[in-house]
């Protein structure tokens, strides 16, 4: 793409990455340099290890990591044929942002097997027995639980995400994402956790899935059955489309799989845009708005989903979420709660962070910015996870167990 118009429409395809126009730094530039692996001296530079001090890493599991491609390599990856060939420019200063993150090269034909590639590349150089957990995306779906690939913008099959874990089970799990409207969802779930997943992914404004339907009530008594947690995205949605049912984000609707008995993994903490309240009015139309971050915490204050309710910290560092970092790091009651995850590749996306933002707020020291920006080229996993470590507000910082997330995915296991 000619180097000239990238830059022209960058600001219009940040926004659409998941970033808005109060959320875009070019601090960094547009392109990630993708530094190839290989002992960079900044992987064993002091505030990387500061961050390591009290974590365990055997427990250490990255929850929230996404695999993607172009399905010319993977049968089990699909790419709706408006995002894999856009016809507009900011689709593909989008795409090009996206590629560019995963540093996966030029060659189409190869870019399925080179994301994963790359992916276990950043892996190793996390402390032995850290992990990353990599999460399939099931396709849209309508109410008849026929596949929607029309509206889809792009999906990764339970199948392929086994797949890449099972070749580096020591660096890899793998989350399941079934819809629960398909007609063989209870049955693919059962598969999915004989073949070792840990949860089910669900973003229901991109898939089209509501929390209430009841098809949903029946996929949580056999998710309960499984003992399978639920990670769902919730508050507003900015990077995939998809089925574009933003109303399906309200926070308030995890309390169908809640009270249904199913562990919740709500991701982001739901940082991110308003919702009706409907503990105020029924009528979405009538209900008076209200964050979704504020609506997340009445959930987590009520002591009946103590057991129940966490939130994910994937993507909460981002520029047009950073306002809510210091409202989850002073929330001290949450923090038992709290699962780490980088929502790879997005950390390597790089308008879409502020890590000098963080130091003129005064939640990062100055000393750190310049090691966290070159991690960012380096590894965008141990960028995360340094950067989170490092922030602190009025003495408040993310406890060690927050990245100790391995119990949780893992209640029987040896890392419990």
């Amino acid at each position: 793409m000619n180097r000239r118009r990238f830059l022209a429409a960058a600001p219009v395809a940040a926004g659409m990455l998941g970033g808005c126009a109060a959320g875009i730094s070019l601090e960094q530039g547009l392109f990630n340099e993708c530094r190839r692996p290989g002992g960079h001296r900044v992987l064993r530079d002091r505030l990387v290890r500061a961050a390591w001090d009290g974590v365990d890493a055997t427990k250490a599991w990255d929850c929230h990591a996404h695999l993607f491609g172009n399905g010319r390599g993977a049968p089990g990856i699909y790419l709706n044929p408006e995002f894999d060939r856009p016809a507009t420019l900011a689709a593909r200063v989008r795409r090009a942002f996206f590629l560019n993150a995963a540093c996966a090269g030029e060659d189409e034909d190869s870019l399925d097997a080179a994301v994963a590639r790359r992916l276990e590349h950043l892996a190793d150089e996390l402390p032995p027995g850290a992990k990353v957990m990599l999460l399939a995306f099931d396709h849209v779906h309508d109410a008849d639980g026929r596949r929607r690939d029309d509206l889809s913008t792009f999906a990764v099959a339970d199948a392929h995400a086994a797949q890449v874990a099972r070749r580096r089970p020591d660096r890899f799990e793998w989350i399941a994402s079934i819809h629960p409207y398909r007609q063989d969802a209870i049955a693919a779930l059962a598969s999915a956790a004989k073949s070792g997943a840990r949860a089910v992914k669900w973003l229901p404004q991109a898939m089209g899935i509501d929390l209430a339907h009841p098809r949903s009530i029946a996929f949580y008594a056999a998710m309960r059955r499984e003992r399978m947690p639920l990670l769902v995205h919730v508050g507003e949605e900015q990077a995939v489309e998809g089925a574009g049912r933003h109303e399906l984000g309200n926070p308030l609707a995890l309390r169908h799989p809640l009270d249904a008995g199913v562990r919740v993994v709500a991701a982001h903490c739901a940082s991110l845009g308003e919702s009706p309240d409907l503990d105020a009015d029924a009528d979405p139309a009538k209900a008076p708005r209200a964050r979704n971050l504020d609506l997340f915490a009445r959930l987590m204050r009520e002591p009946r989903y103590a057991s129940l309710l966490h939130g994910d910290l994937s993507a909460i560092t981002q520029a047009n979420r950073a306002a809510t970092v210091p409202e989850i790091l002073a929330a001290t009651a949450w923090h038992g709660r709290l699962l780490n995850g980088s929502d790879y590749p997005l950390p390597a996306i790089m308008p879409v962070f502020s890590v000098r933002g963080f130091a003129r707020a005064g939640l990062l020291d100055e000393a750190a910015v310049p090691v966290l920006e070159e991690l960012r080229h380096v590894n965008p996993l141990v960028f995360d996870f340094t950067l989170k470590r490092s922030l602190a507000w009025r003495g408040h910082r993310l406890p060690p167990g927050a990245f100790e997330t391995r119990p949780f995915f893992d209640p029987g296991g040896a890392g419990a």
